[in-house]
């Protein structure tokens, strides 16, 4: 054999015994992955309210809070608040909307000037961020016009109040969602009663008897805000389901 057939030989067989060595070393891509399905985020601009009055002015005032989800999916969110003096109440045409506004409100109707705090309670199912408590400062200056409160004191029933005890104010609308057609449903609902609580409140497909929960418990003369999409509910109808309790 010539010299140089056995250099060639001989090299490859080196080759042969060193590749595996550098095809270890070398690097490995990583196996594919499903893609992370988006999150919603919850985001409630401002984040505090401040409300003053003073002489000269009426006891109600009022500001807008802007709810808004800064991710990605579909967000379904719940306001309320704990204080008599806070007053919540929902925009109109908000179905379906990636912002919701909400007017909060103050009436300090009866109030003794000074300083008082309430929280706003924001959550999302399932949503980062959530939930959010929004505080609320108002303060009442010597000199505010202010009504005493000029209701007669409540006496508490025995019985459990009406359906007219509920103001229920609701939107309904088919929405897509990717390759999903949900109902959305979106408004408010307030207990007007003194004493009484509302409890395990729903709102019901007449059709199929689905629900989806809204509260709960709803303290008395609170309200409740809500934005829910319900891919279940699709053109149905829906009525309010509630409990009245008293603890």
């Amino acid at each position: 054999m010539c010299k140089r057939c056995l250099f060639i030989l001989v090299a490859v067989l080196i080759l042969a015994l060193i590749m595996p060595f550098f095809s270890c070393a070398l690097p490995v891509s990583p196996p594919a992955t499903a893609p992370v399905p988006a999150v919603a985020v919850l985001v409630v601009k401002p984040d505090k309210l401040v409300f003053t009055v003073g002489p000269g002015q009426g006891p109600a005032l009022e500001q807008a809070v802007v709810i808004v989800n800064q991710g990605g999916g579909i967000m379904n969110q719940s306001m309320s608040d704990d204080s008599h003096w806070i007053i919540l109440s929902q925009a109109v045409n908000q179905v379906g909307a990636l912002a919701v506004n909400a007017m909060v409100a103050v009436d300090a109707t009866g109030m003794s000037p000074g300083p008082y705090t309430g929280i706003i309670t924001i959550t999302a199912d399932g949503a980062l961020n959530s939930p959010i408590y929004l505080p609320v400062y108002l303060t009442i200056l010597q000199g505010a016009n202010i009504p005493p409160d000029t209701e007669p004191a409540h006496v508490p029933s025995a019985t459990p109040p009406g359906p007219s005890a509920i103001a229920w104010l609701n939107q309904s609308e088919l929405y897509r969602y990717s390759t999903v057609n949900a109902l959305v449903v979106n408004g408010s609902i307030t207990n007007k009663d003194k004493s009484w609580y509302l409890k395990d409140v729903k709102i019901v497909a007449t059709t199929t008897g689905a629900s989806v929960n809204i509260a709960d418990r709803i303290p008395p003369e609170e309200t409740v805000m809500y934005n829910r999409y319900i891919p279940s509910f699709q053109r149905q109808e829906v009525t309010l389901s509630y409990t009245w309790y008293r603890p």
